[in-house]
């Protein structure tokens, strides 16, 4: 199912792209950008062992390939740390996230200034979970297959741009489980348009 909605996405924008040829370019023949969001991650597994939520650090970097059709790449980094009590001792948690992204985004100039995107893309995520207790630890790691849906709302200024964004990312389970890293982010971004 998330393959089929990320084919139907890809052609939306593919039809779109040639729909608004001739637009001045909204952000440049390309742009990079660092990302600050929260992330909140949705399974009520994640949350009972309290790293369901934290701060989220991205860069991504993008190139026009048609009329306000861009092509990019993302990766962050997330590593929320909780503790849990689990009978007489406290379990101290922490769970590191590493998305690396593959995303096609639309932009348009929404007014003078300001740019709207939206995109889709897919994802391969790297994931460790880690337990411990004064006495004891374990650690387990993942790589999770995955998409997302984003939309971003930036301010520019001569070369630069600073901005909103939002996100919502869909992971496969991890393996030889019953729960998964879906997650949605919302923050900002400062970047560089060339």
């Amino acid at each position: 199912m998330k393959k089929v909605v990320l084919v139907f996405l890809f052609c939306i924008f593919a039809v779109m792209s040639t729909s608004y040829a001739g637009e001045e370019t909204p952000i440049g023949a390309g742009n990079i950008a660092i990302k600050v969001d929260y992330i909140d991650f949705t399974d009520d597994v994640i949350g009972d062992v309290d790293v369901d939520t934290g701060l989220y650090l991205g860069i991504e970097g993008f190139k026009e390939i048609a009329d306000n059709l861009y092509l990019g790449a993302e990766v962050g980094y997330a590593n929320p740390k909780g503790s849990v009590s689990a009978f007489i001792e406290d379990v101290e948690t922490e769970l590191t996230f590493i998305p690396v992204e593959l995303n096609l985004k639309y932009a348009v100039k929404a007014a003078s200034n300001v740019v709207l995107d939206i995109g889709a893309g897919a994802s391969y995520s790297y994931v460790e979970e880690d337990a411990s207790t004064s006495s004891d630890s374990a650690s387990d790691t993942d790589w999770l297959l995955g998409g997302q849906v984003f939309i971003d709302l930036n301010y520019t200024i001569d070369k630069f741009f600073v901005g909103l964004n939002g996100k919502y990312q869909l992971t496969e389970d991890i393996e030889g489980a019953d729960y998964n890293y879906n997650n949605w982010r919302v923050g900002g971004q400062v970047g560089f348009i060339f």
